[in-house]
């Protein structure tokens, strides 16, 4: 197997992507080193990696250079999940936002290319994107970020390509598009809308609507992001920026109406208000070149990938709800 006795680095390791993440590499064999700094990560959610002898643990930052150079001996991949992960919070800090998102991504890449890193896999963002004409979104188009998070992102890309073209560093961006799954907070309002949801109905509260409702969404369920960076870590796609995502967009609106059937929460209804600045109308990915070069198919429509998603948060939260 690719992975077995490769070492890898997971920035973002206690966050819901990065512990995922973690499960999957400690499963297929590899010995993973997580960095988080606890800041929105759970260690918690490394429960189950704390119980493997292939798993170190480092309370660490991004930002922290010289830490990373220690820590990057002999290392294969890198898995750069760590970020300031919020558009409405991007757009209250935005200085926060660049710090920990570009500073962040400049101190893995210079730390790689010095430690002779083979790989470098960046977790990308559909929100530089901004709004582009048209639905669906491929790589080609041009890129109109309108928050300081899409921006920040847009910039990190950047950095991804140049340390490719400049100093042969082996990288790869994947663009995410609004990642949902187990171990997603949902105590904040900065994190996932359906995390918030879930919370909103097993608290019986009406979901609130940011808008119309009519603006969609391509929600990609956890799993398909962790395949996605496996395979990225297996193949050649240096240099390369790729969407990942459901390729099945919906509405606010019909998700709304599919969480309170979910969940048995049908009197509950969508309570609508002002929109929030920096959201995106309409965000829908192409996959081709996912498909193509990666060979990623997406294994979870959105109804499926809730299901599963609700049968755990049941169970970790310990409620009497029945599933429908």
């Amino acid at each position: 197997m690719f992975y077995e006795n490769k070492k890898v680095i997971v920035t973002g390791a206690a966050g819901f992507i990065g512990s995922n993440l973690t499960d999957k590499l400690l499963e297929l064999g590899a010995g993973v080193i997580g960095i988080d700094n606890l800041f929105n990560g759970r260690i918690e959610n490394l429960d189950d990696a704390m119980k493997n002898k292939n798993f170190q643990f480092h309370k660490a930052d991004v930002r922290d250079l010289n830490f990373l150079l220690e820590i990057c001996e002999d290392v294969d991949i890198i898995f750069h999940e760590a970020a300031f992960a919020s558009v409405p919070q991007s757009v209250k800090m935005p200085e926060n936002c660049n710090d920990v998102n570009v500073n962040g991504i400049l101190n893995v890449l210079n730390a790689a290319r010095r430690m002779d890193v083979k790989k470098v896999v960046f977790a990308s963002s559909s929100s530089v994107y901004g709004e582009t004409p048209g639905l669906k979104k491929n790589e080609e188009m041009r890129r109109v970020p309108i928050s300081p998070y899409g921006a920040a992102k847009l910039a990190c890309e950047a950095y991804m390509y140049v340390y490719y073209h400049v100093y042969g560093l082996k990288t790869t961006s994947l663009r995410y598009f609004n990642v949902f799954g187990p171990r997603q907070r949902d105590d904040s309002p900065y994190t996932g809308v359906i995390a918030i949801w879930f919370n909103r109905a097993r608290n019986d509260q009406n979901l609130i609507v940011f808008g119309d409702g009519e603006q969609s969404r391509d929600f990609t369920y956890v799993k398909d992001v962790v395949q996605a960076n496996i395979l990225v870590g297996e193949k050649d796609a240096a240099g390369e920026i790729i969407n990942i995502g459901a390729g099945n967009p919906i509405t606010l609106n019909n998700l709304g109406k599919l969480i309170l059937k979910l969940t048995g929460k049908e009197n509950l209804k969508l309570e609508y208000t002002d929109p929030r600045p920096g959201d995106i109308k309409h965000s829908f990915a192409d996959l081709s070149k996912a498909k193509n070069m990666l060979g990623f198919q997406p294994k979870y429509k959105q109804e499926e990938g809730l299901r599963e998603y609700f049968k755990w948060y049941v169970k970790i939260h310990n409620l009497n709800l029945k599933i429908n």
